[in-house]
């Protein structure tokens, strides 16, 4: 019970934070091309075309529609990721795999921003940007996770090395 409320915690703490970073950085990039908030509303315009609401509408109610959805999808993922640490400090070669779904996570999703960066469906939005986003909420989930749970890479690095006793 303690270790589910710990994973919850994490995992919810860890996606507002990655939320976070990658809202702060987007509207940094927007308000330095003097549109502030133009990527969220053209993103949350996109995400209610996907669940049947129409693309038009007041830039605001896109903005807070895109922003709701984008912290759940986060928090989602921090509680995937809560999970696998929390998981990981029984068994830390658990942590192998998890470090190859995030690779290709990241690929396929690099792939998928760079074909839908079209100019008349996604704006300026380019796949760099994305790169350097994801970037920086992993490093904030990282840094989170790891300052919860710092003798993990240890046990991690011993656990390839063959020894069990670390």
């Amino acid at each position: 019970m303690l270790q589910e409320h710990r994973t919850l915690r994490e995992g919810i703490t860890a996606g507002i934070l990655g939320a976070t970073a990658v809202a702060v950085w987007f509207l940094i990039l927007d308000t330095v091309a003097g549109r502030p908030f133009a990527t969220p509303a053209m993103l949350g315009s996109s995400v209610a075309t996907l669940f049947g609401a129409p693309g038009t509408g007041p830039a605001a109610v896109h903005v807070l529609g895109y922003t709701l959805f984008h912290y759940v999808v986060f928090i989602i993922i921090g509680m995937i990721v809560a999970a696998v640490i929390n998981n990981a400090e029984n068994e830390p070669s658990l942590l192998i795999g998890f470090v190859i779904l995030f690779i290709a996570f990241e690929i396929g999703w690099y792939g998928w921003t760079a074909l839908l960066a079209r100019p008349e469906s996604f704006g300026q939005l380019a796949w760099y940007q994305v790169l350097v986003a994801n970037f920086i909420a992993a490093a904030a989930m990282g840094f989170y996770m790891y300052r919860r749970h710092a003798t993990l890479p240890r046990r991690f690095m011993a656990s390839l090395a063959g020894d069990e006793t670390a």
